[in-house]
């Protein structure tokens, strides 16, 4: 190996040791199962079912060294049972978002839920 090769390649190495990788960023499967979780435990499993999630955008940011991702989504639910002005076979369109952080044990959604990488 040359001198100027192994300059390259030590130069190459040096540069991607500073690189660092950003965990891969919750899903749109991360995100509906959210929506699972939530509606289980506020009871509404029989009163509404989904009928299409989307996620429409991402952000990525760090508060206070932790990392955060807000996942920003469409989704419409059917709703099963008359619930408010809502009568059976309705269809409801919410355009929202789930803040997600990391842990060690990967992203956890906003209801306690781990999603591993």
């Amino acid at each position: 190996m040359g001198r100027r090769q192994l300059i390259l390649t030590a130069a190459l190495l040096i540069s991607s040791i500073g690189c660092k990788v950003d965990p891969k960023p919750p899903t749109e499967a991360d995100g509906r199962q959210v929506w699972k979780n939530l509606n289980t435990r506020s009871g509404l499993d029989g009163d509404l079912q989904l009928a299409d999630f989307k996620k429409t955008d991402g952000q990525m940011a760090e508060v206070n060294g932790v990392k955060v991702y807000t996942l920003f989504y469409e989704l419409h639910e059917k709703h099963l049972t008359k619930l408010g002005q809502w009568k059976p076979g309705d269809i409801e369109t919410i355009r929202s978002n789930y803040g997600f952080q990391r842990t060690e044990n990967g992203w956890q959604g906003p209801e306690g839920t781990h999603f591993p990488d």
